[in-house]
């Protein structure tokens, strides 16, 4: 990332999707894709003043709870882009996030949305935003061109379509799987007839975090206009998606 610059209740950055970004047909990856929301989402808050070290410190954590995305265009390898963060409001327990990928020229290529919440992470217990009290608050209502975060259920009729063991290289600094790797799942237990199709919608929930050495029973099937893919261990819904195409 490069060129990081707020404008006003806007945090935005300057990217690439380099060849590693990219799948076998040179477009973005919906794995790097998430990432880099991911990332403008640390970053913001970062320079807001609460980033990860100082909530540690406050035995405070800020995580992804649930995320959709709208493809208007999936960028391509090399194409450079602009990337757009905003805080929209807090209801409930849940900060509104939305993001904006756009190409060079102005396309808008991306659209989300977002759900994060403020939790404890020694408890696990799940803080109301008002306990978030430090650091700079602006934000900003305007909704992206993308649908409002779903709530995805456990769906017991999925059948069982493989096991995904968690290695070590899924982990991030909070020791559980980064968000952005179930994304990755999801693609990898999609059938072939799919993968060679451009995703135009994606919803996820991260329901209970996922650490090295477990194993999650991937359970999936065809929907209506797209696939669902879940991610089980010990009969508790760890993640659930949709991908439409």
């Amino acid at each position: 990332m490069y060129d990081e610059w707020y404008d006003g209740a806007y945090f935005r950055c300057k990217s690439a999707f380099r060849f590693g970004d990219c799948d076998n047909r040179k477009k973005a990856s919906l794995y790097s894709v998430m990432k880099l929301l991911s990332e403008i989402s640390g970053e913001d808050y970062e320079g807001r003043g609460l980033g990860h070290t100082y909530l540690q410190k406050q035995r405070q954590a800020l995580l992804l709870s649930r995320m959709s995305l709208n493809f208007h265009r999936m960028p391509t390898y090399s194409e450079k882009v602009v990337a757009s963060t905003w805080e929209r409001f807090t209801k409930g327990p849940f900060f509104y996030r939305d993001y904006e990928i756009e190409g060079e020229n102005g396309e808008l290529l991306v659209s989300g949305s977002s759900l994060w919440v403020l939790v404890d992470p020694i408890s696990r217990e799940i803080l109301r935003p008002a306990n978030l009290v430090k650091g700079l608050k602006q934000s900003d209502p305007r909704k992206s061109d993308c649908p409002e975060c779903i709530k995805i259920k456990k769906l017991d009729e999925l059948p069982v379509i493989g096991y995904r063991p968690v290695f070590y290289s899924d982990l991030d600094g909070n020791g559980h799987v980064n968000n952005a790797v179930y994304g990755k799942m999801a693609v990898d237990f999609l059938p072939e007839k799919y993968r060679q199709k451009d995703i135009k919608y994606f919803a996820i929930n991260f329901n209970m975090e996922t650490k090295h050495n477990e194993t999650l029973e991937i359970r999936g099937a065809e929907i209506e206009n797209g696939y669902a893919v879940q991610g089980i261990s010990d009969d508790i819904l760890h993640f659930g998606c949709e991908l439409g195409f």
